[in-house]
């Protein structure tokens, strides 16, 4: 047999046990698409997926007095988990949500944790909220949160693989009452004043806009100084 009729039938043998594949199926082929992902599970082999970001607000433990504790603790906050972790006796662990271990003061940054009921999406939920300023007779806190978004491999050779990360989320700001009750801060003048009748006047006067972003620094300078 010369080179020629060789190729030409081996070709036809490739093109055959294809077609056969393609109709039957086989125990160790799948008909569904292969992917970068599928041959590296198969290999048995798994590279490391990078992850880009913290779930904590700071990646470092940090000096705190939890409650009235004389004691400081090294603790750091978990914002996607919204939970509190401590190293006790050398063992990293995570604290109950009760109210006898509130507030959390975190001493470099002098940064206070209270664990309080908010609302929250229609819902009432139970976590840590970070006190921002304290009046006389209300205060605000602000919740800080984190989102995890899991990574991928690449699909082909013209992909790349994608990170897990960790971002930051929008802040969202509490106005908790003299009588105890949270409210989310409002996001118009209008609903402000209802919530303030007696300070109209100077949240007119020192709100510029009817509508309130609380993620802008002047907007909420504007708001403090008309509570005040």
């Amino acid at each position: 047999m010369n080179k020629l009729s060789l190729i030409l039938t081996l070709t036809l043998l490739t093109f055959l046990t294809n077609k056969f594949s393609a109709q039957n199926g086989n125990s160790n082929i799948t008909n569904g698409n292969t992917n970068r992902e599928t041959l590296v599970m198969r290999s048995g082999y798994k590279s490391t997926i990078e992850t880009k970001g913290s779930p904590y607000l700071y990646k470092e433990y940090k000096k705190a007095r939890i409650a009235n504790n004389k004691v400081l603790v090294d603790m750091r906050y978990n914002a996607y988990k919204d939970e509190i972790d401590i190293v006790n006796n050398g063992q990293n662990m995570t604290i109950y949500k009760r109210t006898e271990y509130s507030p959390i003061h975190i001493i470099d940054s002098d940064e206070y944790l209270y664990l309080l009921e908010y609302p929250f999406k229609g819902k009432n939920l139970t976590g840590y909220l970070f006190e921002v300023k304290k009046f006389a007779d209300f205060a605000i806190f602000m919740k800080i949160s984190k989102d995890y978004e899991k990574g991928r491999y690449a699909q082909d050779s013209f992909d790349i693989d994608k990170e897990n990360s960790y971002e930051d989320l929008p802040d969202i700001f509490y106005i908790q009452k003299s009588n105890g009750e949270i409210l989310e801060m409002p996001n118009r003048k209008k609903k402000l004043i209802e919530i303030f009748p007696d300070k109209k006047d100077k949240i007119e006067k020192t709100i510029k806009t009817d509508k309130i972003d609380t993620q802008n620094l002047n907007t909420l300078s504007q708001i403090f100084t008309a509570l005040s």
